[in-house]
């Protein structure tokens, strides 16, 4: 037995081949494998489906009277209600109001409000807000429906995709004259008419408790009243905003 391995022992060692354990395996895959293993693991690079597009900005275009425009005793520039209402939702602004304008009312510019949206386009408006006006209130109801009527239909032929959202006359006390109701009405009806939204300042009293929110003229918003306005109109425009 000794002499049996002993030999083996040599043979071993002629043939140069010694036995594989685990110790001999190579720490390291080789290329090849490597290859294949990066082939196979899962890519962390995010598709290019999964950037999120880029958001457009959302326009909002108003016209009015001087509830719109402010004045110098209040409301005027980013103080005014419809820079507070774009800042609220997002929105980039396109103010068209023009005191002492309305209806049928022509205001400083000589227009009224179908003239000024004429004049004043904004095709890629997304909400289009018209407010007013109490400077319709000496108007016949049928000829402030049959002017809004118009003025709806130039603002959408001008913009096609907005969406409108009426704001009837407001007035700065609960002593509201009876004409101005009868107007209220006729441009409600106008308003259902074009598929608008339809808010009444009239119905809701915006202006019962006036101390503080108009100034010493009684017609004009001060800048507390421009901000309550905003409060009021916002959810409006941010509604329309989302359909």
């Amino acid at each position: 037995m000794t002499i049996a391995a002993l030999a083996n022992a040599a043979l071993f060692t002629y043939l140069g081949v010694r036995p594989t354990s685990a110790e001999s395996l190579p720490e390291h895959p080789s290329p090849a494998a490597a290859t294949s293993s990066a082939a196979l693991a899962p890519s962390t690079a995010a598709p290019a489906s999964a950037v999120a597009p880029h958001e457009v900005t959302p326009v909002l275009a108003v016209y009015g009277d001087g509830y719109s425009a402010g004045s110098t005793l209040g409301g005027q520039a980013d103080a005014g209600w419809p820079a507070l209402v774009a800042q609220s939702v997002g929105a980039v602004l396109r103010l068209n109001a023009v005191p002492r304008t309305g209806y049928t009312a022509t205001g400083e510019s000589g227009q009224d409000f179908a003239a000024v949206a004429a004049a004043r386009p904004v095709p890629d408006a997304a909400v289009t807000v018209v407010f007013g006006s109490r400077n319709d209130a000496s108007a016949s109801p049928s000829s402030v429906e049959t002017k809004a009527a118009q003025t709806f239909r130039e603002i959408r032929s001008q913009a096609p995709g907005t969406k409108l959202v009426v704001i009837g006359p407001a007035w700065s006390s609960d002593q509201v004259p009876d004409n101005l109701i009868a107007v209220r009405d006729a441009l409600q009806a106008a308003a259902a008419g074009a598929g608008a939204a339809f808010v009444d300042p009239l119905a809701d009293h915006w202006f019962g408790q006036p101390e503080g929110l108009i100034a010493d003229d009684g017609i004009s918003p001060t800048n507390e009243g421009h901000q309550y306005l905003a409060d009021l109109i916002g959810p409006a425009v941010a509604a329309a905003l989302a359909g």
